[in-house]
């Protein structure tokens, strides 16, 4: 990308090892007090996730709110985020998105990942993005896509009203119909985190 940017003059940052601030954890899921961002994020105007969708396998599903543990930065936490798979990746999940104020996920399914996600995975051909302002709203919606079900991932389950909405009824929705393009994303019957989470 660097070829681009440069061409572009497009400043880009490294959040990993930008400067920090702290701040306390909002969300209180987990057992960290505080949490440490990037100083971009304070600088920002708009926060925007753009996950791809894939399955995960500890977490279940890696949608809008997982993918904001790519913010965290690795000189901080670790890497992949070690702190924070300690603290526990669900209650982690809940405390970042509850403490950083985000504003908007495009969730990038034309092709995305299933089975042993987020690296070991096949690739998914879903043909989909899903795009919205609420991130629960958004990877609940992934999820219905995916052909799971977003009751039985536990940092959704977790969110549900406190964060946003995860039943179908409560997400005001346009475009395609969930049914018209659902697609199942193949589980591994071996991973706890994928047990009972089919529709």
């Amino acid at each position: 990308m660097a070829d681009v940017l440069l061409e572009d003059r497009i400043p880009f940052v490294d959040l990993n090892c930008d400067d920090v601030y702290t701040i306390r954890n909002k969300g209180r899921y987990g057992p960290l007090k505080t949490l440490t961002f990037p100083v971009a994020l304070a600088q920002a105007d708009w926060i925007v996730s753009m996950p791809k969708l894939k399955t995960h396998h500890w977490a279940g599903v890696t949608l809008s709110m997982k993918n904001m543990f790519g913010v965290m930065p690795g000189r901080f936490y670790g890497w992949p985020k070690n702190v924070l798979h300690h603290a526990g990746i669900n209650r982690c999940i809940l405390d970042i998105n509850t403490t950083l104020q985000s504003h908007f996920a495009i969730a990038d399914g034309i092709i995305g990942m299933e089975g042993d996600g987020p690296i070991m995975g096949s690739p998914k051909q879903a043909g989909v993005i899903v795009m919205g302002r609420n991130f629960v709203a958004v990877d609940a919606t992934c999820t219905r896509i995916m052909g799971l079900n977003p009751k039985k991932v536990p940092y959704l389950q977790a969110a549900s009203d406190r964060l946003g909405p995860i039943q179908e009824k409560g997400i005001l929705q346009f475009g395609e119909t969930i049914d018209s393009v659902r697609t199942n994303f193949e589980l591994i019957d071996k991973i706890p985190a994928h047990k009972g989470l089919r529709i």
